[in-house]
């Protein structure tokens, strides 16, 4: 019984030491941490105008605008209409190498619209919405770009950063233009996030689509 309660209190006291022990932040992280909190209200100013578009595939023309238009006042250089797509674009900055790729999403599923509000009641019904947060896709990714831009800039890290706007995800897969088209063909890594219930880092890959078509005859 007392080596039970000598154990037990060894294991409480651990997980006491532990629960006090501070993670580790490095200074770039530090400053990321503070570059993405700064411009915090900026990017949540994208995200409703992106989220009030409610542009479907292929036609997020005034989404993809809002965010090269953001990307361009960061100092990005800008590559425009990929693969014949007016809203696929790339926004990029630095020099060399590893060139680091972050995509982004940004359109609207069919039949959802909403208000901002935790329960469903559409703006118009029958309307497009950000059923799938890709509103918040977007402009994150983007942000994130250009807090990794920021480093680069000031000499702290080397290489390329390059922001993918990726149109059509949700209907036609619009990347498959873009791929077509060499879009990625340079890329060293390929960053990308989604909205979620939870936190947590994932590393995986994968084949990208794999798409066909049944038909049935009589």
């Amino acid at each position: 019984m007392i080596r039970n309660t000598i154990l037990v209190l060894l294991t409480l006291v651990s997980i006491a030491a532990f629960a006090q022990k501070k993670p580790k932040i490095n200074a770039n992280k530090k400053a990321s941490i503070a570059a993405v909190e700064s411009k915090a209200s900026d990017l949540t100013t994208l995200s409703d105008k992106i989220w009030s578009f409610e542009e479907v595939a292929f036609q997020e023309e005034q989404s993809a605008e809002a965010l090269m238009e953001y990307a361009e006042k960061q100092g990005c250089k800008m590559t425009k209409n990929i693969g014949d797509i007016k809203s696929a674009f790339t926004a990029e900055y630095g020099s060399g190498k590893p060139i680091i790729g972050i995509m982004g999403e940004f359109d609207a599923l069919p039949g959802l619209s909403q208000k901002p509000v935790p329960y469903k009641d559409p703006v118009n019904d029958g309307g497009a919405g950000h059923g799938c947060g890709h509103n918040l896709f977007g402009v994150a990714s983007l942000g994130a770009a250009t807090v990794i831009k920021e480093q680069i800039e000031s000499g702290k890290l080397k290489g390329t950063v390059r922001f993918y706007g990726t149109p059509a995800e949700e209907k036609f897969f619009g990347k498959l233009w873009m791929v077509r088209s060499g879009a990625f063909d340079d890329v060293d890594i390929m960053m990308d996030w989604h909205p979620s219930s939870s936190t947590k880092a994932n590393v995986q890959k994968g084949l990208a689509l794999v798409d066909f078509i049944v038909e049935f005859e009589v």
